[in-house]
């Protein structure tokens, strides 16, 4: 479920769904935001990476994220060693 966007880019309910989402837009891994109090994932394993990817597939400039209570965390996700 997707909790709300950030910067036009999706942050979901579960760790699953943002990794599914980084793989099907040729990320890897995912980061944390806090949103309402609530831990949301979002795909990549920083925001930077993820709007990177959006600026590529869109070609549009992604502003920065504003909100003050979002916090971010790292965390990658790897099939193997």
């Amino acid at each position: 479920m997707i909790l709300t966007t950030i910067d036009g880019m999706p942050l979901y309910s579960t760790s699953p769904e943002a990794v599914a989402h980084a793989i099907r837009i040729g990320l890897q891994g995912y980061h944390t935001h806090t949103f309402r109090g609530r831990v949301g994932y979002m795909a990549g394993v920083n925001h930077q990476s993820m709007q990177r990817r959006s600026q590529r597939t869109n070609n549009t400039t992604v502003a920065p994220v504003t909100q003050t209570n979002t916090t971010t965390t790292s965390s990658s996700s790897s099939g193997g060693y």
